[in-house]
């Protein structure tokens, strides 16, 4: 039996499976309740009385480095030798929490794609894009899962139009910097941009609020903009990984903010390349709807560990 853990900077979520191909005893904690990576594992294996659990997948929202984690968008550090040392003394795999979602590209089921565009994925290298607490990105190249921490590149000056300026311009004003794509495509963003442009700054409404109300014209612009600067992004890391391969969208942010009738503007944002244009239109572009897509990739990866 191995645990399959999925840590991100707001939930853990955990399973376990036995045979690699599905998953059981799901739970889910909220991660700033924990200050110590080891008791979040024993708490989940002794609410689930998996007292022989021996080997374990775990994905971070945090890179990886070296022995020693450090979270990005929650305090919390571990050691994954004495996590292995103390808990998982069979074997213990961790990667980037992006990385272990990637790796549900490898057995993907067409049912669970949702495409902008006409094409379908082919041969070559891809990309999975995650807003969530932060902006995650991984590449799959080849049979390998490349993680990265391209949320935190800097805007683009060439995707600053008019209400954008405006939003970068209270940004800074409040941050003393220049925000990164992760600033704005993730939680915080929602909430800063509808702010922002309505004017409120003692905001109420919940980000799923704002994104479900399509009728207030306020959280329409937020919608608009968030998706504008989304598609920019994924035109600029498709053409830096050379991700002809398919460029692929996940996550309940994702879920939430694109709706089919978004599709035809998302995708001219998309392919507007002066230089490749021909080589954005070819390019794959879907979003992939599959739940605890964490677990998906997890099983992947114990495939490998249970060999």
């Amino acid at each position: 039996m191995i645990l399959i853990a999925d840590l991100g900077a707001t939930n853990a979520r955990f399973c376990v499976t036995e045979d690699c191909n599905s998953y059981s005893c799901v739970e889910s904690y909220s991660i700033k309740d924990f200050d110590n990576l080891e008791n979040l594992c024993r708490t989940y294996i002794s609410d689930q009385n998996l007292l022989d659990i021996k080997k374990a997948v775990i994905g971070v929202a945090a890179p990886i480095l070296g022995d020693s984690i450090s979270f990005v968008n929650v305090d919390l550090t571990f050691s994954i030798k004495k996590l292995k040392d103390s808990l998982f003394t069979e074997g213990l795999t961790v990667v980037n929490d992006l990385a272990l979602q990637a790796n549900a590209l490898f057995n993907l089921d067409t049912k669970d794609l949702s495409y902008i565009g006409d094409n379908e994925l082919t041969i070559g290298p891809k990309i999975l894009v995650s807003p969530g607490t932060g902006l995650g990105l991984a590449g799959v190249v080849g049979n390998k899962v490349v993680s990265t921490e391209a949320g935190h590149i800097n805007i683009s000056d060439k995707v600053l139009r008019p209400d954008l300026k405006k939003i970068i311009q209270r940004f800074i004003s409040e941050n003393s910097r220049v925000p990164t794509y992760e600033d704005f495509l993730s939680g915080k963003g929602i909430s800063f941009f509808y702010s922002t442009l309505s004017g409120d700054r003692d905001i109420t409404l919940t980000n799923e609020q704002i994104l479900s109300n399509r009728e207030d014209n306020y959280c329409l612009q937020t919608i608009g903009l968030l998706n504008y600067l989304l598609s920019s992004y994924l035109r600029y890391m498709t053409l830096v990984w050379g991700a002809h391969g398919g460029v692929l969208l996940s996550g309940s942010i994702i879920n939430s903010l694109i709706k089919e009738e978004d599709y035809e503007i998302f995708r001219t944002i998309f392919e507007d390349s002066e230089t490749m244009k021909n080589y954005m239109e070819a390019t794959p572009l879907a979003i992939l709807r599959v739940d605890n897509i964490g677990f998906a990739g997890g099983l992947e990866l114990a495939k490998i560990m249970k060999k």
